[in-house]
């Protein structure tokens, strides 16, 4: 037998609170682009789809928050045996062998002066950076931008026309006295708009 709380919370129209409704977030709808609306995986999050497009989801380095990628007992070594140490480095004149980003100091032994510096060549993958892959889906995205018409140029009414031929009979090109009229300018354009909307006027009507 139910108690008189429950039987009222279930006559009510009020929904109850649950947290399945956080998966909703997933269900994101992509109008902007049909390609990328065409591929995108809901079950994933967003930096994984961007990398799965071969897109990044940051221009600037990461500072966390990503998966590590998982390797073998025979990778993790093979990498720990390709790492230079600094023992490696202060013993070579080479800069192919020292990591790119860092450089070996040759000091004077007398006066403990640096006397040269050797910076490093070598190319390291770093961990957690991806290497941008030029993928079917980027260029298709590059051919979609390239195919896109180019943005319109906004045309002038007949009313602005009218208002700015208007403007252009009473002041010339006086645009600061076009600024201070009350009657014509009832928006109170700025000088810069209006020399800007005068201009294109001109060159439409074949005014010099």
């Amino acid at each position: 037998m139910t108690s008189v709380r429950k039987r009222k919370m279930n006559r009510s129209s009020v929904r109850k609170n649950t947290r399945r409704t956080k998966d909703k977030q997933r269900d994101i709808n992509i109008h902007s682009n049909p390609i990328i609306a065409a591929n995108w995986d809901k079950s994933l999050t967003l930096q994984q789809n961007y990398k799965r497009l071969g897109l990044r989801a940051k221009l600037g380095t990461p500072a966390g928050g990503q998966e590590r990628k998982i390797e073998t007992l025979a990778e993790y070594r093979a990498r720990k045996d390709n790492k230079v140490s600094v023992e490696d480095i202060s013993q070579t004149d080479d800069p192919t062998k020292i990591p790119e980003g860092e450089a070996r100091l040759i000091r004077d032994p007398e006066t403990n002066e640096v006397t040269k510096v050797i910076y490093g060549t070598m190319k390291v993958n770093n961990e957690g950076q991806s290497e941008s892959s030029s993928t079917s889906i980027v260029q298709q995205l590059e051919e979609y931008a390239s195919k896109r018409a180019p943005k319109r140029e906004r045309l002038a009414s007949e009313r602005e026309n009218d208002w700015l031929k208007a403007l252009f009979e009473k002041h010339g090109d006086d645009y600061d006295k076009m600024k201070w009229d009350k009657k014509l300018n009832i928006y109170q354009q700025s000088v810069g708009d209006l020399r800007r909307r005068i201009t294109k006027w001109k060159k439409s009507n074949n005014i010099s």
